[in-house]
């Protein structure tokens, strides 16, 4: 405790009046985090110090040091920012950080249990966009986890946090340094490594996919893919075990949804999506839409699934609704027109009415079917306005004919 009372004095004494330290936040895995105001931007940001025991290691002070390259590199909305980076008077590397008033996942997975199926896949979704903004640099963060992962408490954002083990990966670009890991080191959690980390083998922008897909089975059932507790059996689980189906650790999950986190899941790299694809997936979830998923795992859509969407949107029972509601509708006007107590063209406008009205029940029972509220989109307004367009011609053509 007095180290960290003498680390916060030094701080307090050599960052003022730039920044006015405020407390300290908590221990990261590289080091100390503390709470300050930045007084000519009137702002509040974080200062991560790197701790005087990783300091004595060359390769953990090369790893902080590239955390602040990494995150400066980035700028992305579910990216923790970097403003500035330095060194205090004995030699301790710091960070000036974005603050983010919240909480880790890790965290909130303890405070509350797993997140609903939606903020899940959200938050699934904020990391893939992150990943694909890093990867487009050539960055590999490493370790995605619940830890890394802060929850923004205004706005339920999720931010990617901690590059500390990120690498830039070699582009034949000579300005940019080589991979600071040696191959063959072990550095992380096995509970969140890919198998290519574990075994020693290269690692690439897939290996942060692996890491989205433990990521969502942890948000998504409070555990990760594999029944297996200690590191030599999480390592062997890995490499060589399927991962467990989410729909069996979890009621109610959405079918492809846990195509996604399985396609990322893939044992060979290769096989894996990107994260852009893990991130235009999941958005395409949240609208209805439908995009096949790169990767081993991924298959098109077969008669199965699609009859399988179709009972997920109640569409058999709104279609039997509608076509009892039709057809009593039509044998109404008919007996009318039958008894001369309306004109004829009441059948014919009612027969178009049910006609048009069809595919206009369809697309609202096909967007709007599943349990829950959905957004209303783009693409309804187009298709409800050329049905409306049709039946309007159509009903026109017919009173016109008959005046």
């Amino acid at each position: 405790m007095k180290s960290a009372d003498e680390l916060e004095d030094i701080l307090r004494e050599e960052l003022t009046p730039e920044l006015q330290v405020v407390r300290r936040l908590g221990r990261g895995s590289m080091g100390d985090v503390y709470l300050a105001r930045e007084e000519t931007l009137k702002r509040m940001v974080a200062v991560k110090v790197l701790s005087p025991r990783l300091a004595r290691d060359s390769q953990a002070r090369a790893r902080f040091e590239r955390e602040a390259q990494s995150s400066a590199a980035l700028e992305h909305p579910n990216i923790v920012g970097v403003y500035r980076v330095g060194r205090l008077s004995n030699d301790l590397p710091y960070i000036v950080m974005q603050y983010v008033k919240g909480t880790t996942m890790a965290n909130r997975l303890k405070a509350q249990g797993p997140l609903q199926v939606d903020v899940a896949r959200r938050v699934i979704a904020e990391m893939a966009s992150a990943l694909q903004a890093a990867h487009k640099r050539g960055i590999v963060h490493r370790d995605i986890r619940p830890d890394n992962v802060l929850y923004e408490e205004e706005t339920g954002r999720a931010l990617l946090s901690d590059f500390g083990i990120a690498a830039i990966l070699a582009r034949g670009d000579s300005s940019q340094p080589t991979r600071i890991t040696r191959t063959g080191e072990l550095v992380g959690d096995p509970r969140y490594m890919s198998p290519e980390q574990l075994m020693g083998n290269e690692v690439t922008e897939r290996s942060d996919v692996y890491g989205l897909g433990l990521l969502g089975y942890e948000l998504l059932t409070g555990s990760g893919p594999y029944d297996a507790t200690s590191k030599r059996e999480m390592f062997t689980a890995h490499v060589h075990h399927e991962p467990r189906k989410l729909s069996e650790l979890r009621a109610g999950i959405d079918p492809e949804l846990e195509r996604v986190l399985a396609a990322c899941l893939n044992k060979k790299p290769e096989d894996r999506p990107s994260s852009g694809d893990v991130h235009e997936r999941l958005t395409d979830l949240s609208t209805g839409e439908v995009t096949p998923v790169p990767g081993g795992a991924a298959r098109s859509a077969s008669s199965g699934d699609v009859f399988g969407k179709m009972k997920e949107r109640y569409l058999p029972q709104i279609m039997l609704v509608y076509g009892a509601i039709g057809w009593g509708a039509l044998e109404v006007s008919s007996q009318l027109v039958e008894m001369n107590v309306v004109p004829n063209v009441l059948y014919k406008l009612v027969l178009v009415a049910v006609l048009t009205g069809l595919p206009a029940v369809l697309i609202g029972a096909w967007f709007h079917g599943k349990k829950g509220r959905q957004r209303f989109r783009a693409i309804e307004y187009w298709l409800f306005g050329v049905l409306f367009l049709v039946w309007l011609v159509v009903s026109t053509v017919i009173l016109i004919g008959w005046l």
